[in-house]
């Protein structure tokens, strides 16, 4: 096991759906498979990787948004840093599952000083946008679909919202 690469710090033409699954499953107790994921590496002023999930459900710790409670996990270097990391996500997103590894962070800083980092506050932003186009990617998938088969009953995207719509507004 120790000799294995971390899925995040692979190729994604090397990781079949079923490795993206089980991760899922991992990180957040969900017996359900993920409603969708992404996997992108971002290289430029800051580098790092992320694997990131859209939940089928809402799960029941998530149901309360006022408490901030972020479930990405923060590597750094391959080590964990941290399970909650709150400012990665904003609180709309906390139902976001996923695993964000990036090499500019240092590994000897405490919580306190990484939550004013300006690494930090990039990998945030780039997260959050990915997460929107996510999102909206999945939309549209759902809407195409819906609209093929032709069905009266409700789509998945709006099965979706009215399980996080809370969250979101």
């Amino acid at each position: 096991v120790n000799t294995q690469e971390a899925i995040w710090l692979r190729a994604m033409e090397n990781v079949n759906e079923d490795e993206y699954h089980e991760l899922y499953r991992f990180i957040s107790k969900d017996h359900l498979d993920p409603r969708a994921y992404s996997h992108f590496n971002v290289e430029g002023e800051i580098v790092f990787k992320s694997i990131r999930f859209l939940p089928k459900k809402m799960l029941f710790d998530v149901k309360d948004n006022r408490e901030k409670k972020s479930e990405i996990k923060l590597y750094v270097r391959g080590m964990l840093v941290t399970d909650h990391f709150e400012d990665l996500l904003p609180r709309y997103l906390n139902f976001v599952h996923g695993v964000v590894d990036s090499d500019d962070l240092p590994l000897d800083v405490p919580q306190e000083q990484l939550q004013q980092d300006k690494i930090i506050t990039e990998i945030s932003k780039k997260l959050v946008q990915k997460v929107l186009e996510m999102m909206r990617e999945s939309a549209a998938e759902d809407d195409s679909e819906d609209l093929d088969e032709k069905k009266e009953e409700e789509t998945s995207w709006s099965k979706f919202y009215g399980e996080f719509g809370k969250n979101l507004k």
